[in-house]
């Protein structure tokens, strides 16, 4: 679940590389990704997730949507939504029809899908690694982005696919120190579209016999 957050969240690994320093080119990238991304007050999202697993054998995939408006946010992948509506956060499973209440506060803010293409403004040097046009022929830019603080993190690097046209990112692909590569590939975006407060809001009386996990 927390892989899932850390998209669309922002969102978004080879070599650990901790000694590694911005250059101009993907620096000017990022600061534009981020500073367009800051005048949205809401997006909404399709997305497809990937985990790759040698290890373990693994290659799952899944589709998913993301809708945040503010802080607020509500993410649905598979069989599982995860709603904040900006005091509670609520992670419900179909599978299970169970609800988990927790403090928004004590997430991960790495994890938190609102910032999703803010999340890379601090905390990372970056290397511009290629331009080319995709299969469309759209112009992408990839760069990849180290965290300064790697012993703190997960994962070793951050390879970030961005429209160069559109200034937005297209895909981000996580590679852990396990060895797993999580990829997350926008399909559709949608910037400052309308959003109903109700998207924001657990309801209760649409998921009868829910079990309520009240973790606050």
């Amino acid at each position: 679940m927390k892989s899932t957050l850390l998209l669309l969240t922002a969102s978004l690994l080879l070599n650990l590389n901790t000694s590694a320093q911005d250059d101009a080119r993907s620096r000017a990238i990022v600061d534009k990704l981020v500073a367009k991304s800051k005048t949205w007050t809401s997006f909404e999202a399709d997305f497809t997730t990937r985990l790759q697993s040698t290890k373990d054998k693994l290659d799952v995939k899944q589709t998913g949507t993301i809708k945040t408006k503010g802080k607020k946010f509500n993410l649905v992948l598979a069989d599982n939504t995860i709603i904040n509506d900006g005091t509670a956060l609520y992670t419900y499973s179909k599978e299970t029809n169970e609800v988990t209440i927790s403090d928004p506060a004590e997430m991960d803010q790495e994890l938190d899908p609102s910032k999703l293409f803010t999340m890379y403004e601090k905390g990372f040097k970056s290397q511009f690694v290629e331009e080319k046009a995709d299969a469309t022929g759209a112009m992408m830019q990839t760069i990849k982005l180290f965290p300064t603080d790697a012993a703190a993190k997960p994962y070793h690097t951050i390879i970030l696919t961005v429209d160069k046209t559109k200034e937005e990112a297209r895909q981000v692909q996580i590679l852990y120190k396990d060895g797993n590569i999580v990829t997350y590939t926008l399909k559709r975006f949608v910037a400052n579209p309308a959003l109903a407060d109700a998207l924001f809001v657990f309801d209760k009386t649409k998921y009868p016999g829910v079990a309520v996990n009240d973790m606050r």
